[in-house]
């Protein structure tokens, strides 16, 4: 009988103990919420300087593509011939300028961007190109740059409050 006695206290010694410090017995992880980042809203054409420059065979073409942007507002920090010949358009730009050179990448219907060390915008036309997009074209796309850019809602719930 004391064995049984004995063997109750020490299990309901343990159970309590168990019990009171339920938290103690587990390690939660703490996992931090991150934010989603989000591109930059694409700046305004008066405030970029862009570099046009001709990567095709096509006599005069940087200032021609030049003339046009500058008749939407953009600035001009050049006008020139690539030294390499170009398949695809391109807009070169700094990390500091993908908020201007998405800006210049809405003009054009095949530009794509590319990170690099330039030190400005510098739109590379390419073989590809046949026109800027119309101004109908640009404004969707910079719709869309600008809803990308806008932040959702917080996943965090302690953002929310």
């Amino acid at each position: 009988m004391l064995l049984v006695v004995v063997t109750l206290a020490v299990g309901g010694w343990f159970g309590w103990q168990a019990l009171r410090n339920d938290d103690s017995g587990r390690t939660a992880t703490v996992r931090p919420c991150v934010q989603p980042s989000h591109p930059p809203a694409p700046a305004a054409p008066g405030d970029v300087h862009v570099r046009v420059l001709n990567a095709t065979k096509r006599d005069g073409l940087a200032h021609q593509v030049a003339l046009q942007l500058r008749g939407r507002g953009f600035r001009l920090a050049g006008v020139g011939n690539s030294p390499r010949l170009q398949a695809t358009t391109s807009v070169q730009h700094s990390d500091v300028a993908l908020a201007a050179a998405e800006a210049v990448a809405e003009q054009l219907p095949t530009a794509q961007l590319q990170a690099g060390t330039v030190k400005a915008v510098t739109l590379v036309i390419g073989r590809d190109f046949r026109h800027l997009a119309s101004k109908q074209q640009a404004a969707r796309a910079r719709a869309v740059d600008t809803r990308r850019a806008s932040p959702a809602p917080s996943p965090c719930p302690s953002a929310a409050t």
